[in-house]
C-alpha cells in the first residue's frame, strides 16, 4: 500500500463572482426523497502537463497553477449555477427547498509528496478505486446522510502532486444534482479554466424543477416496490460513518472480452451490456451475502432526461433518476443461469417505458411521504458508463482516471455499486464496478464473478489459462 502525506489548507468559502438573486427555489420529489439525501464523491487524476499541450498554450502551461485557475473558475461557474452556492432548508411536511443566498461552496488546496506514477502502480491494479489514502485527497468527504441541510452543497479539493500532476476531488449533495449534473458542472468549470474571459459556459444550466411537480390529484399508476412502505421503517440517519467505513472497498474490472463471454451465455447475443453486467454482479452479491430464502431486489437508476414527457430542459442538472426494481428469491437468482437474472432486468425496463412512469414516482412520494428505498436484500447498480468524466479537460489534457471516487455512497452501507467505462494499465477497455462488502466476503464475491465469466469458456481452455 502506497503511503504519503498531504498538507491541506483550511476550508475557504467560494462565492459567485457576481451577485445573484436571493430566493428560495423548489426541489422536486425526486431531488429531496429520503433515498437521495446523501452525497456523491468524484475524483479526477491528471498527469503533468505534456510538452505538446504546453506549446499549444504558448509555452506557459507549466507556469499555470491549477489550484489558482480552478479556484477562480469556481467563482465564475457559480454565477450560472448559483443555487449550488446556497443551502438546503427544511420546509413544510418534511420537504426540502434551496435557499439561494450565495453563502458559497467549500474549497481547499493541498500538496502531496507522491507522484502519479506511484499511485498508478499501487497494489498492481493501476489507478482505480479504492485509492490509497483517499481521506487525504478529499478531507471533506461525507458518508451517509450527514450534513444534508444548512451546509455547503459542494466540497472541492485540488491537490498538487509531486510530479506536477494534480488531483481534483469533490463531493456533491445528491439533492442538488445527480451524476449527470455533476458531470455538466465540471464541464462548465473546465471551460472557465481554459478561458477565464468566457462570459458563460457553452451549455447553460437550467433549474426547471417545477416541471417535476406532482399531479393534482396525485395518481399512482405503477407499483413501486423499490420503496419501503413498512410502518416501522428506519430513519434516514441510522447508519454512522464508522459503519460505512467498516466495509471493505473494492473494484471489479470486466474487460470487453469478459463481457463478450457473459453475453455468449444468452440465446440472443443482443443483450445490453448493462443487463449482462448488472445480472452478473447481482447474482454474485446475492450468493455471497444473502441466505437462499431471502427476497432480493435489484434497483437500477434510469436517467429521465432523455425519456418520458414532459421533457426536461436542456442543461437540467437536478436529480432526474427513477429507480425501477426487479425482485426474486435469492436461491432462484443464484441457481438459475445468468439469462434469468438479465430477463428480470429487461422485463422491468419494458414495464416502465410508459411516459407517466416518472409522474407516478413523483405522485407516490407525494402520497406516501419521503420514504427510503427498500434496503433488506436490496442492491443498487448505477450506470455511469455514458458519462465521460475522463474527457473533462482543464487545459492539461484528459484525466488518467475520472469518475466516482469510491463505493459506499447512498444511505445504506454496501447497497450501491457504480459502473463506469475504464481502460486498464495495459490499454484493455471494459467496465469497472465499484463495490463495498464485508472484508471476509471479498474473496468469495470476486470468485463468484469469475465463475460466471468463465462459465462460457470451455473447461479445457480454463485449465490451460
Amino acid at each position: 500500500m502506497v503511503k504519503y502525506s498531504v498538507e491541506v489548507s483550511p476550508p475557504e468559502l467560494i462565492r459567485p463572482e457576481k451577485q445573484r438573486p436571493r430566493e428560495v427555489v423548489y426541489l422536486s420529489n425526486i431531488d429531496d426523497q429520503s433515498g437521495l439525501r446523501n452525497h456523491i464523491p468524484f475524483v479526477h487524476f491528471y498527469p503533468p502537463i505534456s510538452s505538446t499541450i504546453s506549446k499549444m498554450q504558448g509555452g506557459h502551461g507549466d507556469d499555470q497553477d491549477m489550484v489558482v485557475l480552478i479556484k477562480q473558475a469556481l467563482s465564475k461557474v457559480l454565477v450560472h449555477y448559483y443555487p449550488v452556492a446556497g443551502r438546503l432548508r427544511k420546509a413544510d411536511n418534511g420537504k426540502l427547498v434551496v435557499e439561494c443566498n450565495g453563502e458559497g461552496v467549500i474549497f481547499r488546496e493541498a500538496s502531496a509528496d507522491v507522484k502519479l506514477a506511484e499511485l498508478r502502480g499501487a497494489e498492481g491494479g493501476g489507478l482505480r478505486p479504492p485509492f490509497p489514502e483517499w481521506d487525504k485527497l478529499l478531507v471533506d468527504d461525507i458518508w451517509g446522510a450527514n450534513f444534508i441541510t444548512d451546509s455547503p452543497l459542494l466540497r472541492l479539493q485540488v491537490t498538487r502532486l509531486g510530479c506536477g500532476g494534480f488531483v481534483l476531488a469533490y463531493t456533491f449533495n445528491h439533492c442538488i444534482c445527480d451524476a449527470y449534473g455533476a458531470y455538466q458542472f465540471m464541464q462548465a468549470l473546465s471551460e472557465f479554466c481554459k478561458d477565464p474571459t468566457k462570459s458563460s459556459p457553452s451549455s447553460l444550466p437550467s433549474w426547471g424543477r417545477e416541471i417535476l411537480k406532482p399531479r393534482s390529484p396525485p395518481t399512482i399508476s405503477y407499483p413501486h416496490p423499490e420503496y419501503d412502505t413498512a410502518d416501522n421503517m428506519n430513519p434516514t440517519n441510522t447508519w454512522t460513518e464508522t459503519q460505512f467505513k467498516h466495509l471493505a472497498q473494492t473494484s471489479v474490472f470486466l474487460s470487453s472480452n469478459d463481457i463478450s463471454l457473459l453475453k455468449s451465455q444468452f440465446p440472443s447475443k443482443k443483450v445490453p451490456t448493462f443487463d449482462a453486467v448488472a445480472a452478473c454482479l447481482w447474482r454474485a452479491r446475492s450468493g455471497t451475502l444473502l441466505s437462499p430464502n431471502c427476497t432480493t431486489r435489484l434497483l437500477f437508476p434510469i436517467d429521465t432526461r432523455f425519456r418520458y414527457k414532459p421533457s426536461l430542459p436542456k442543461g437540467y442538472y437536478g436529480s432526474a433518476v427513477v429507480f425501477p426494481c426487479a425482485i426474486t428469491q435469492a436461491a432462484k437468482l443464484v441457481e438459475k443461469p445468468l439469462p434469468y437474472a438479465a430477463s428480470l432486468i429487461s422485463a422491468v425496463k419494458r414495464s416502465v417505458s410508459g411516459d407517466d412512469y416518472r409522474a407516478s414516482v413523483l405522485d407516490f412520494i407525494e402520497v406516501n411521504g419521503r420514504r427510503g428505498f427498500c434496503s433488506e436484500g436490496a442492491f443498487v447498480v448505477s450506470d455511469m458508463t455514458r458519462l465521460g468524466f475522463t474527457d473533462v479537460d482543464f487545459g492539461r489534457g484528459k484525466a488518467v482516471y475520472a469518475g466516482p471516487a469510491r463505493a459506499g455512497t447512498g444511505l445504506v452501507p454496501g447497497m450501491v455499486t457504480s459502473l463506469i467505462t475504464h481502460k486498464n494499465e495495459e490499454g484493455v477497455e471494459g467496465v469497472l464496478a465499484l463495490v463495498s462488502l464485508p472484508q471476509e466476503s471479498l474473496e468469495r464475491f470476486h470468485s463468484e464473478i469469475r465463475k460466471q465469466v468463465d462459465y462460457a469458456v470451455p473447461s479445457k481452455l480454463i485449465s490451460a489459462l
